[in-house]
């Protein structure tokens, strides 16, 4: 195939470019991505895969306790209405009981005695839900200390939720 000196010419600019711009290219391409847990400050060394690993551990284990202590924070707050809304009824049909029907007394004293396994039932969670609290605050101060702002490579977190 035969080229003339001008279409010559014009490849040679055409290709020269990007021949140059080559290199740049696969250094970029190189250049790790980095990604952090907050706002890290540019210069702060990159956390190790395995630290990483833990992290991003540690964050789902956060992220799953927080929905569980969430959900027990609801049931409790529905029991507490409960006992609540008992009380009132129960000091409403106090006022209107007749106490010398022992039917009607049997019956008050039933409802007294639910409402009182209702709140024995709650006592026994709370301190339940208030360790798993204290838990989740303890395991995010954690968090916040060994992993809020610490950059990462993002083909790390790649590989980590890849299984490698």
């Amino acid at each position: 195939m035969f080229l003339s000196s001008v279409s010559l010419t014009r490849l040679i600019r055409v290709l020269l470019p990007c021949v140059c711009a080559l290199p740049l290219l696969v250094q970029a391409a190189d250049k790790a991505k980095e990604s952090s847990f907050g706002k890290a400050p540019p210069k702060s060394p990159l956390l190790s895969r395995n630290e990483l690993r833990e992290c991003m551990a540690l964050q789902e284990k956060n992220r799953s306790t927080l929905a569980d202590t969430s959900k027990l924070q609801t049931q409790l707050g529905h029991d507490k209405e409960e006992i609540v809304r008992l009380a009132a009824e129960l000091k409403e049909t106090l006022v209107w009981l007749d106490q010398t029907s022992a039917e009607q007394v049997d019956q008050y004293n039933a409802k007294a005695a639910a409402r009182t396994k209702l709140i024995e039932a709650y006592e026994t969670r709370v301190p339940a839900y208030n360790a798993q609290v204290d838990a989740l605050k303890a395991s995010r101060d954690a968090f916040a200390k060994n992993c809020e702002n610490r950059r990462f490579d993002e083909r790390d977190e790649a590989d980590i939720k890849s299984g490698k």
